[in-house]
């Protein structure tokens, strides 16, 4: 067994084998990390709150951001916890269920015309003439994201006792999978581990550009052209045709001999009844695309090492009141 090294950090989210789901897909050794058990119910908590503690630390009294939901709501909640002002941008156009939730934490909601990547740009612009936190992907803060999401593998090595051959993450701005990597990057370093895991990536075929990308078998990300983005409530949270942290998703995947793979909208769906039948975890569709890409890519053909589903939200929310 690999030796963690004492300074990392126990476990925050729960780890278990999916005895019920190996015997339901024919899958040997299969863990889930649920990164659904968060305040908020994603994997947006663990950098929601260094956001809002750095801008606390730094004499900010506002943070920023443009969202589609999920980011929105775990940003508002942290923000208003620690007793500060939250703006966030929605595309007009996204009638999301989250909203009211983003409503209730406290936070300004600013309903704009335009995709969600035109939205980032605008906040930047308006965060930097506020004198507000941005908080959004690609910012001069986004760094902290990767710090944010490295935990995820400390963790994972903590809860198993080893690196696992294969880690299933979905894919939007490519962010959570290129934190988790970095951190068995190192872990590696450290020489608490030995070899990192192959990475998989899953995402819509409705439009991403880090798995247009592998599959086009180039090594420079690709921009899709925003005309051929289309958007269902399943693969929302996957949808991008700029993927702020696509670059290093795409070296991740890469430099870990891994795969990616698309994920339909009925996949996803059928994956999540599955995982509710089989372990009781009700989690968003575009989660349960971690799944479905394990299933796809390596179910009766390369199962005998440890394998480890990410799933990164749950289907039913919390919220303050």
């Amino acid at each position: 067994m690999e030796e963690m090294d004492e300074e990392e950090p126990p476990g925050k989210t729960p780890f278990f084998r999916a005895a019920n789901l190996e015997r339901a897909l024919h899958l040997r050794r299969l863990f889930i990390k649920f990164e659904g058990a968060g305040l908020t119910g994603t994997q947006k908590d663990r950098i929601s709150k260094l956001h809002v503690m750095k801008a606390k630390e730094k004499g900010f009294d506002t943070v920023s951001l443009a969202t589609c939901g999920n980011y929105g709501a775990s940003m508002s909640f942290f923000a208003s916890m620690y007793g500060m002002k939250s703006v966030v941008a929605v595309p007009g156009y996204y009638a999301g269920e989250r909203n009211n939730e983003i409503r209730t934490n406290g936070a300004r909601i600013l309903e704009l015309e335009g995709k969600y990547e035109d939205l980032v740009e605008y906040m930047r612009d308006l965060s930097n003439d506020e004198s507000w936190y941005d908080s959004s992907p690609g910012s001069i803060n986004s760094e902290l994201d990767i710090e944010g999401y490295e935990n995820i593998a400390y963790e994972i090595v903590s809860q198993l006792g080893r690196a696992p051959s294969y880690v299933s993450v979905p894919l939007g701005n490519g962010t959570t999978l290129a934190g988790i990597y970095s951190g068995f990057v190192k872990l590696q370093h450290k020489g608490a581990i030995r070899k990192i895991p192959r990475f998989i990536g899953s995402s819509t075929p409705n439009g991403n550009p880090i798995v247009a990308t592998w599959k086009k078998k180039h090594r420079k990300l690709l921009e899709l052209n925003p005309d051929t983005i289309t958007e269902t409530k399943a693969s929302e949270p996957l949808v991008a045709y700029r993927s702020y942290d696509g670059q290093k998703a795409l070296n991740a995947i890469y430099r870990s001999n891994g795969l990616a793979t698309y994920v339909t909208d009925e996949e996803m769906y059928r994956y999540s009844r599955i995982i509710e039948q089989a372990e009781m975890l009700s989690v968003l569709p575009a989660s349960a695309s971690s799944l479905a890409a394990v299933d796809r890519l390596i179910n009766r053909k390369d199962s005998t090492g440890d394998v480890v589903v990410v799933l990164t939200g749950r289907a039913k929310v919390w919220t303050t009141q």
